[in-house]
C-alpha cells in the first residue's frame, strides 16, 4: 500500500496522516532497500529507521504549517481563493522548491521565511517571479546570521536607539559593524570570521554595499533595494 499524500488544500482533518500510514511508508522504504544488491544491514536500518522518520515528520509539519498559513490567508485577504492556486504556476513551483528546502532544515526560522515568502506569492505581493527564486535560493543558501546582518544593516541605527545602545551624543562610540553587531547580537561577538564571509557574501549578492565588519558603521542603510526587498519578501507575511 502506497502511503497517503497529504492534501495541502483540504480539510484541517485530512492534514494530519495517522500514524499507520508512517509505518506502512517505513515497510516500504525497508523492502525497497532490501532489494537494492550489496546494501548492508546497517546501511537499511540507518536510511529506514534514523532517516526516513524525521524526513516524513519535517514534510508533514512543513505542510501543515503552509496549509495553516493559506488558511489564515483566505480568512484575511478579501477575494483570495485558495483553490485558484492549482493553476498558479509559479506559485507551484515556489512550493516545490521551498518544500525541498524546508524540508532540508531543522531551523524554524527559515521554514517561517520559506513559509512568509510563499504566503507572499499566493498572495501577489511577491517579487518578479526570477527573483522569487533567487530569493528561495538565497534562503538555502544563507545562515540565520546572513539575515540577521542584513536587517542590521537596513534598520541598525534604529534597532541600536530602541535597545538604548547608541547616544546622540557620543555616535561614534560604536565605530564599526563589528561593534553593532556584538551589541545587537550577543552571539555574534567577536566571530570576526564568520561576520567577514557573511557580509562578502552578502555583497556579492546584490543585497549590501559593505564588505567588512571593520568598516565604519553608518547610521544611514547599506542595505540595497534588493536586500530590502529580500528582507520584506521573507519577514513580513501579507497583510
Amino acid at each position: 500500500m502506497a502511503e497517503k499524500p497529504i492534501k495541502l488544500f483540504s480539510t484541517h482533518a485530512d492534514r494530519y496522516p495517522e500514524r499507520d500510514d508512517l509505518d506502512v511508508a517505513l515497510g516500504a522504504v525497508r523492502a525497497a532497500l532490501a532489494a537494492i544488491p550489496y546494501v548492508g544491514g546497517s546501511i537499511t536500518e540507518l536510511l529506514s529507521m534514523v532517516l526516513a522518520p524525521p524526513v516524513m515528520r519535517r514534510r508533514d509539519e512543513w505542510l501543515m504549517e503552509l496549509a495553516d498559513g493559506l488558511d489564515r490567508l483566505k480568512a484575511t485577504v478579501e477575494g483570495f481563493k485558495i483553490e485558484n492556486l492549482a493553476d498558479n504556476e509559479p506559485f507551484v513551483s515556489a512550493v516545490i522548491q521551498a518544500t525541498r528546502i524546508a524540508i532540508g532544515t531543522h531551523e524554524q526560522e527559515k521554514r517561517a521565511m520559506l513559509r512568509n515568502a510563499l504566503l507572499n506569492i499566493a498572495a501577489g505581493k511577491g517579487p518578479q517571479e526570477e527573483l522569487q527564486q533567487i530569493y528561495l535560493d538565497a534562503i538555502d543558501a544563507f545562515t540565520l546570521s546572513h539575515v540577521k546582518v542584513l536587517k542590521l544593516l537596513w534598520t541598525g541605527l534604529n534597532d541600536l536607539i530602541r535597545a538604548g545602545l547608541w547616544d546622540t551624543l557620543h555616535p561614534y562610540a560604536i565605530s564599526d559593524y563589528a561593534t553593532a553587531i556584538g551589541h545587537l547580537h550577543p552571539d555574534l561577538k567577536g566571530q570576526d570570521g564568520l561576520m567577514q564571509y557573511v557580509m562578502t557574501d552578502l555583497m556579492n549578492r546584490g543585497f549590501s554595499s559593505v564588505s567588512r565588519p571593520t568598516d565604519t558603521f553608518s547610521p544611514s542603510p547599506r542595505v540595497t533595494n534588493m536586500g530590502i526587498e529580500f528582507l520584506r519578501f521573507v519577514l513580513e507575511p501579507p497583510k
